[in-house]
């Protein structure tokens, strides 16, 4: 999981507010300027190694010039490629603030818009956003209006902070005018302020990529079943009544879970499980196994080790996040010291793989064997790319069994578009398979602000990822928005776009209760352990929709035959009760 800085949320904007409704009074500005805006932004292309700039006069009504920016070449960070200007006055804590802007241009290399991420910012560490927000304008190359409000983090003097507009996510041409920014203190009311729709393309019901995805759904979720009675003699029993339903999915619908929640004592722990149990079939301990907290003391291990065995004993299959994520910030501190000793670093990481793996091996049915390797590159650095094949080699020699993954949390995320990180990510397991290394699965970890990436992006990413011939779980979702019903709606889409797809084998939550969530707005169940929107959306596809529940009587052989989603069945023939493992076409297999 990737600790990020502070920040409230990313807004994606498809439509049009209503920009030219005047303001109400009561604001001042929060760039003072003798002339446009636009003409004292700050240009950042690094000396034309990314594209060119221009400002020129534009024929329009509401303003009379632009900046223009032609981005010939994409950078490997957003930020690389930007504009900005500072505050020219003080901005308190809780403030509210109103930017708008207008917006035209066109990608290089598709036949879509161009794409801003408007960002309010400190400038500099630990550059706190008070918002992030990705404007895409019309594809037909039409000025488009935005608006943005939102309230301040922190305090900040004149020149501390402010608008950051980021341009990495494309080649393309841009333009933006019109600039204004607006400072309307703590208590005045901010629903009366402008604002932009927030929307995704593919959220309306009658999106065509639903049909599509009901269809492979179809295909690739359900099973035609069998179940044979005979009697003592191994005759069969014709006209038996044989009731099924639905006891746990082939395909993963987990989540992180606490140690401390799942161990501890006391009714929110006894709810904590007992909601678990409920809702999820799969289970990844969201911080126990990481190396710093797995060695701080031998009361935290055992309770990780209670964790894992009570899961099992429930049946439920867990995975282990991580063995090696390669960079000394997420590590213990007496590593760093041994930086300049490569060879002790070398046997200080594989000595902790296998302590690990040895002491997990039989709880774990998979591993994140590495994590993250775009921004942690501190090992790799010093022992080489190679040390990434050997590390598993390793965990397949200490967890045999294991199916092992390489992590990381840009696949699917920054609403579709190309970047550096998702390269490198593909450049990562391309580089493992290459060598030798025994890698299984992708796991893609899908931590969403409200630059979402539409349905149709969604799939066609998957289709990236599928293309690597390996399987993908999605191993951290979560969705922070400002607004809990297009929360709930992109949950639903995101899970049916993943369902839909041949290469996704499951999708985990990073966190489920309020009240131990590191994103407690991202959390599917609030503090009295009610159902929030996007967990009713969970709840009501893999449990209400994406479900089996059916009788049929056996025919003359003896065969009881259903189509049903792929998993294991609670099965009643009269009296007796039994499961079964239908996760295949044709007969189900009795597992009790």
């Amino acid at each position: 999981m990737r600790i990020l800085s502070l920040i409230v949320f990313t807004l994606i904007l498809v439509g049009h507010s209503d920009a030219e409704s005047p303001l109400p009074a009561g604001g001042h500005r929060v760039v003072e300027s003798d002339s446009s805006i636009i003409d004292k932004l700050d240009v950042r292309l690094a000396d034309g190694t990314w594209g060119t700039s221009v400002i020129s006069a534009v024929d329009h009504p509401q303003f009379e010039k632009s900046l223009r920016i032609d981005l010939t070449k994409q950078p490997q960070n957003t930020w690389d490629a930007s504009f900005g200007i500072a505050t020219t006055g003080p901005v308190a804590k809780d403030d509210i603030l109103l930017v708008g802007f207008w917006l035209r241009g066109n990608a290089l290399e598709n036949d879509g818009g161009a794409v801003a991420e408007f960002v309010f910012e400190r400038f500099g560490e630990p550059y706190t956003k008070s918002i992030q927000f990705l404007a895409e304008s019309p594809a037909d190359g039409s000025w488009e209006h935005y608006w943005v409000r939102f309230r301040s983090l922190e305090d900040y003097d004149a020149g501390v902070a402010g608008l950051n507009f980021q341009l990495g996510y494309q080649r393309e041409t841009i333009e933006i005018a019109g600039l204004e920014a607006w400072n309307f203190g703590k208590d005045f009311n901010i629903d009366s302020l402008p604002n932009t729709q927030l929307t995704y393309q593919g959220r309306s019901p009658s999106a065509d990529w639903r049909t599509e995805s009901a269809q492979r759904i179809e295909t690739l979720r359900k099973r035609d079943i069998k179940i044979t009675l005979v009697d003592e003699n191994g005759d069969p029993r014709s006209g038996v009544k044989v009731s099924v339903e639905l006891d746990r999915h082939a395909f993963d619908f987990g989540s992180a879970v606490s140690v401390p929640m799942v161990t501890g004592q006391g009714p929110d722990h006894d709810r904590y499980r007992e909601t678990f149990l409920d809702t999820f079939n799969c289970a990844v301990i969201e911080n126990g196994l990481k190396w710093g907290v797995w060695e701080q003391t031998q009361d935290r291990r055992t309770a990780t080790l209670d964790t894992l065995r009570w899961l099992k004993q429930e049946g439920v299959p867990s995975r282990g996040h991580v063995m090696v994520w390669p960079s000394f910030k997420n590590s213990p501190g007496w590593v760093a010291p041994i930086a300049d000793h490569p060879q002790s670093l070398a046997h200080t990481i594989d000595t902790h793989i296998r302590d690990v793996g040895y002491a997990t091996r039989g709880l774990v049915r998979d591993w994140d064997v590495l994590n993250e390797v775009f921004d942690n590159l501190d090992w790799t650095r010093i022992l080489g790319d190679q040390a990434m094949v050997g590390w598993f080699k390793l965990a397949d020699e200490v967890a045999p069994d294991a199916d092992l993954y390489y992590n990381d949390y840009a696949g699917l995320v920054r609403g579709g578009f190309p970047t550096k990180h998702k390269d490198h990510f593909e450049e990562t397991i391309r580089y493992l398979k290459d060598n030798g290394a025994p890698i299984d699965g992708i796991g893609i970890q899908s931590h969403f602000g409200s630059l979402l990436t539409p349905p149709q992006r969604l799939i066609a990413e998957l289709d990236r990822w599928h293309a690597l011939g390996l399987k993908v779980l999605i191993t951290e979702f979560d969705v922070v928005v400002p607004d809990d019903q297009l929360q709930a709606d992109f949950t639903r889409d995101f899970l049916t776009a993943c369902f839909s797809h041949p290469a996704v084998v499951g999708v985990l939550t990073w966190g489920f209760w309020e009240g131990a969530h590191w994103k407690p707005d991202a959390a599917l169940f609030s503090k009295d352990w009610s159902p929030t929107p996007m967990g009713s959306q969970w709840i009501r596809l893999t449990q209400q929709e994406w479900t089996t529940k059916t009788s049929v009587v056996t025919d003359q052989n003896g065969v009881a035959g259903f189509r049903g989603f792929a998993g294991t069945y609670n099965v009643t023939v009269g009296d007796e009760a039994y499961r079964v493992d239908a996760s295949q076409d044709g007969e189900a297999q009795r597992i009790d």
